[in-house]
This record gives structure tokens, sequence and C-alpha cells, in this order.
């Protein structure tokens, strides 16, 4: 009688602990959109204007053992934002994917993957040149060919997030603004 007992015990707990992992990993629509559409606002400044605002700053990463912001190189600052960027993609790989919420995470994730993968191709290597003190021409004729080589896709991607992001917010009836 004990040994059954404690069988079913064992089964019940299983049990509890599976629904509530279930229930954890399962995210509202609300939260998922957030996560997938309304952190890609990070994202909206890709290119040319971006980098040129970074490079125009002095460079800073955060420093976790001082707990504040320190000057650093470009390159270093530049890897800061990318990791930055890594950390959001990795929530949107965290949510679990299911028919409702399928277009919306895959949308999101080709969106951050592309520009993560551009980033580190483009945005380091025009770091590098800033912190050499290569001349503004020459830094500058990067940023020109970086966009001309991205932009387009990066747009493309980005209004595909949107449009799935505006169908998912409708369906769902998430108060979301567009276009703004």
């Amino acid at each position: 009688m004990k040994k059954i007992l404690n069988t079913a015990i064992l089964f019940l707990v299983v049990i509890a602990g599976s629904l509530i992992c279930t229930s954890c990993s399962n995210l509202s629509p609300e939260k998922t959109f957030d996560i997938a559409v309304l952190n890609s606002n990070l994202l909206s400044r890709f290119g040319g204007k971006e980098i040129s605002n970074k490079l125009e700053s002095e460079p800073q990463v955060y420093d976790e053992n001082q707990k504040k912001m320190i000057p650093s190189s470009y390159q270093d600052a530049f890897k800061y934002d990318i990791s930055n960027l890594e950390i959001q993609l990795k929530k949107i790989n965290e949510i679990t994917e299911d028919d409702d919420n399928k277009d919306l995470l895959q949308a999101s994730k080709d969106l951050f993957s592309y520009v993560i993968a551009k980033q580190k191709e483009g945005y380091l290597p025009i770091a590098k040149m800033k912190d050499e003190k290569r001349s503004p021409e020459q830094i500058q004729k990067a940023i020109a060919d970086f966009d001309a080589a991205t932009q387009t896709e990066a747009d493309s991607k980005f209004a595909k997030l949107m449009a799935v992001g505006k169908a998912y917010a409708e369906k769902h009836h998430i108060d979301a603004k567009f276009g703004i």
C-alpha cells in the first residue's frame, strides 16, 4: 500500500511539475509581441546613421564590476551593442513556437539574425577604422558601401516583421501603433 501511495504521489508531483513548466514557457500573445516585435525598435536605426552617430560619441561599454559605463575602443563599444542584440535574439529563440506565432517569430528571428550578422561584418571593421584614426573620407566611404550592400534587405525584413506583427496584434487585440 505504501509503495502504491509513493508512486501516486510521485506521479502527481511529475504532472504538477510538467504543468508548471509548460505554463511558464508559454507566453501570452502580448508578451510574445513585446519580445518579437517591440524589441525590433532596437534595430530601427540600422545602417549608416547609426554608425555615424556612434562614431561621433565617445565609445563606452558597461563594466559589470563597477556597475557603470566606462571608456572603451569603438570596436568594443560596437561589440557590446551587438551582444545586447544577441541577448534579444536569444529571448526570441526561447519562445515556444506554435501555429499562432510561427510567422511572427520567424520574421523576428530573420531580422535580428540578419542585422547581427551584418553588424559583425560591417560595423566592426568600420569601428576598427575609427580606432586606427583612418581618414573621415575612408570611414564615410565604408559607411556608404555598407548601406548600399545592406539597407534594402534590412528594410525588407523590417517591413515583413511589421506586417506580420500588425496582423498578430490585430488578431490578439493588442493595442499597438504602427508607422509612427
